[in-house]
């Protein structure tokens, strides 16, 4: 039953619940990035309204929740400490990808109405909570002040967590003296004795800071810190991931210095199996190549060169490989490669004008709509198979790219509050005991809030064209750039071959 318990025994408080809930709610769906919080759990909750609620938040139906409890308490139901219920509301807008509502919220109790009721330390994970959304939306000043509102002690976890993020939100303002502050905190002791001892916001933290002293000019002191990251034992992918990545910073920050051999020490280190291989595989091959080893430049592009070539490293290899037989002076093999890499960038062309189509025609946006939306709620935004669709690598790439993922985000929102609008439009005539103006009046608004919904929706899937659009058209002239590149290639090394067979006759 998605209606609120009751609520035909006011029809005239249900309208105004009603009217609260998914007048807000519109909204707050009108921003072009929607993000599904992890849940906020709070301790203690005497209410079993309240509790109700929490449940339904972690069994990932936050929606069904909301409305609910809203009803409730304007309903006057919830009889034990009400700030609880706030509490448990901001934290269920929050998980429906209401921010600014959950803010609302927060701030209030944040301001002493009613903050008494709850611990500090759970209304701080709030905050913190809130300031990770804001940071996915790139609210990075907003995203700053509501980790300001964290007062007093936290676990060290969360307080790794919290100079983390700071941190990263002070690098994008290019504040990095005070990064580095808070960075250097990731390492003290008192902030990392209750945690294992390889942790991975200590981990993050000392990556980030060696990044921001390098922003800083202070070369020697990041590098010390990467090194050591780059040489760290990592049992778990994400360790190992940051370990690849600290070093593939070494080596290419050598490699623009010419430090070939330096360099090298750590693209080697670099594993060939990780999503860090094509770029050490690529700037391996260049580190060769500058020292004149064609020969052996050649063994790391030929490898990366059979990789994917949707992506980018890959398609520097393909123009890469024939490069090195040209110098070597073999023009045959040169000729074959380079004819193989305008085959394969052909091949790419035609996929994403195949992804274009599909994009144009509209379908996109429910197909990946229907493939997220079919995941468990724990796991909806971790899809791992795109459906099997033309162009579908460079669908792929769409979706993981940060302002598709969170305006596809919005447009699942929206398609899943009109299914809800519709069932509750069939629940109110078939409602018993409700006044006939109430009915109307409630049929009205929902009528309102479909027609709100529905513009909304149609400008979000617009939104999700012309980025899918955008994407696409830049991988389509990166192809065809490097298409011409290969071909001007060729016509050279056969005008050269002409003249250097001719004048050998």
């Amino acid at each position: 039953m998605l209606l609120p318990r009751r609520a035909h025994e006011r029809g005239n408080v249900w309208t105004a619940v009603l009217t609260r809930i998914l007048g807000g709610m519109t909204c707050l769906l009108l921003s072009a990035q929607t993000l599904v919080a992890a849940p906020v759990v709070w301790d203690h909750i005497e209410d079993p309204l309240v509790r109700a609620a929490q449940f339904d938040l972690l069994v990932g139906e936050p929606f069904e929740a909301i409305t609910r409890l809203e009803a409730d308490l304007e309903q006057g139901r919830i009889k034990h400490r009400p700030a609880q219920a706030q509490l448990v509301l901001g934290s269920l807008y929050l998980a429906n990808g209401a921010h600014h509502k959950a803010a609302s919220i927060f701030e209030t109790l944040g301001n002493g109405k009613g903050s008494s009721d709850q611990p500090q330390r759970v209304q701080n994970l709030a905050w913190l909570s809130l300031a990770q959304v804001q940071h996915q939306h790139g609210q990075t000043d907003e995203a700053l002040a509501s980790l300001q509102r964290i007062n007093g002690e936290l676990s060290s976890q969360t307080q790794q967590e919290r100079l983390l993020l700071s941190a990263m939100l002070l690098m994008q303002q290019q504040n990095f003296d005070q990064a580095v502050v808070n960075l250097r905190q990731l390492g003290k002791k008192s902030l990392v004795q209750q945690l294992r001892e390889k942790s991975v916001w200590e981990t993050y933290g000392r990556f980030n800071l060696g990044v921001a002293l390098f922003r800083q000019g202070k070369e020697a002191e990041g590098r010390t810190l990467l090194e050591k990251l780059g040489s760290a034992t990592a049992d778990t992918e994400e360790s190992r991931a940051l370990r690849d990545k600290a070093n593939l910073m070494l080596a290419y920050h050598h490699l623009n210095k010419n430090e070939t051999e330096k360099a090298q020490q750590y693209f080697v280190k670099t594993r060939l199996q990780g999503p860090m291989s094509s770029r050490a595989l690529l700037g391996l091959g260049r580190v060769y190549s500058s020292r004149e080893l064609h020969k052996k430049a050649l063994v790391p592009w030929l490898k990366l060169s059979k990789m994917d070539a949707s992506d980018p490293a890959v398609q520097d290899g393909l123009l890469a490989v024939p490069f090195a037989f040209g110098k070597l002076e073999a023009f045959k093999q040169a000729l074959e490669y380079y004819q193989l890499a305008l085959e394969r960038f052909k091949a790419e062309v035609e996929q994403v004008r195949q992804a274009e189509t599909a994009v144009n025609s509209g379908a996109v946006a429910d197909t990946l709509a229907r493939a997220v939306s079919n995941q468990p709620a724990g796991q909806r935004w971790l899809v791992q198979d795109l459906p099997n669709t033309p162009g579908g690598r460079y669908l792929w790439q769409l979706f993981t790219t940060h302002e598709f993922q969170e305006t596809l985000k919005n447009y699942v929102q929206l398609r899943r509050s009109l299914e809800r609008l519709e069932q509750w439009s069939s629940q109110i005539d078939s409602a018993k005991g409700v006044e006939p103006a109430h009915r109307r009046e409630l049929e009205k608004r929902v009528a309102g809030l479909q027609s709100e919904l529905l513009s909304v929706l149609e400008r979000t899937q617009t939104h999700l064209k012309v980025l899918a659009q955008e994407t696409l058209k830049r991988h389509e002239q990166r192809l065809l750039g490097y298409a011409s590149e290969a071909r001007f290639s060729m016509a050279q090394m056969y005008d050269y071959a002409s003249k250097r067979w001719g004048s050998e006759q």
